[in-house]
């Protein structure tokens, strides 16, 4: 959305439109994916109960401060980028897969650590939408604890702490392997 030109009027577009489901509360975003799924002649009426919705109904959730963390990256980006790979005769693909991917790439492990820990510790939208087959670990944490078993819910609560930590550590150790590899061009070197 950032890398075109020429199309305003879209972009505005599509930027107003990722901000909806910030306004929107986790709560009524999950009822409406229950009104819509449920529909009787609905054809994706398949999808309810798996995880495949609980997946994109949690990416939808949480797109505005994706949207807003790649934008902000890809602001950054020097426009001249693409005239130089097209003056050289360079798809762009190929352009966004050399070049901006590996420039932005500490905005994108931002945007998946931030969407794995939120989508551990969801609720809100989920609570409509999960089945006996698909049970988050947040939403166990709140069955146990209605159903008087603080023990387990307190010690789901630890995994899922302890599963957000390590994934984030994860991440932080291999985001810092690869920004060595394709990011040397930012380090600095010692004496100068």
């Amino acid at each position: 959305m950032e890398k075109t030109r020429g199309q305003r009027g879209l972009n505005v577009a599509l930027r107003l439109l990722s901000f909806v489901p910030m306004a929107v509360p986790g709560l009524v975003l999950g009822l409406g994916y229950v009104f819509f799924f449920n529909l009787v002649g609905n054809p994706l009426h398949v999808f309810y109960g798996t995880m495949t919705l609980l997946v994109v109904c949690t990416i939808a959730h949480y797109l505005t401060t994706a949207q807003m963390t790649a934008t902000t990256a890809l602001r950054q980006l020097d426009g001249e980028f693409e005239a130089a790979a097209l003056s050289l005769g360079t798809p762009l693909y190929r352009h966004y897969l050399r070049v901006t991917l590996p420039i932005c790439l500490p905005a994108v492990l931002d945007i998946i650590r931030y969407l794995f820990v939120s989508a551990m510790t969801t609720v809100s939208a989920a609570i409509f939408l999960y089945s006996p087959d698909t049970i988050l670990a947040a939403v166990a944490v709140l069955n146990m604890d209605d159903a008087g078993n603080v023990g387990g819910a307190a010690a789901m609560s630890t995994l899922i702490l302890f599963t957000s930590a390590g994934v984030s550590l994860l991440l932080a150790w291999a985001s810092r392997g690869l920004l060595r590899r394709t990011q040397a061009w930012r380090q600095s070197v010692p004496g100068h």
